[in-house]
């Protein structure tokens, strides 16, 4: 006694089970993503931290020509930095390399250290030329072209 309605073979999985399993994997690609972002930003953030060590170190070495030490030997010292920052912003720059077209994502993380330092480069170079600093002359000093 049928009533008419033909009845299929149940399903290998529940719809739920399978819909699941497919989460699952959505969330496991999600966080491996996280992950990789979270190592990125990680060494980002050391190398930021050698930045803003430099900038300090520079900074410092710059308030001294309020002292009366002789101003060629204070920015001589201070000048040592330019090098040091050099390095690190191509250590910042070789990370980037690493993740194109993410940029924007990580900038946050430089962003106030490099106003830093471009503030203090200016103010050395201002010692050293008696004129201020250009865009293209702070690029070239901290090799961020």
């Amino acid at each position: 006694m049928s009533d008419g309605n033909v009845s299929s073979p149940p399903p290998s999985m529940p719809p739920a089970i399978n819909g699941s399993a497919s989460m699952e994997k959505q969330f496991k690609g999600l966080l491996a993503q996280l992950e990789e972002s979270g190592a990125i930003r990680e060494r980002i953030k050391s190398v930021v931290m050698e930045i803003e060590s430099a900038a300090r170190a520079m900074h410092s070495e710059l308030l001294l020509v309020h002292r009366s030490l002789p101003v060629p030997d204070v920015l001589e010292k201070a000048r040592a930095q330019i090098d040091v920052l050099k390095d690190l912003y191509r250590r910042l720059s070789d990370i980037l390399r690493e993740c194109p077209g993410q940029y924007y994502r990580y900038h946050e993380n430089w962003r106030s250290g490099t106003q830093t330092v471009v503030s203090v480069t200016a103010y050395l170079h201002y010692l050293e030329m008696g004129s201020l600093l250009t865009h293209g002359q702070a690029e070239e000093k901290l090799g961020c072209e």
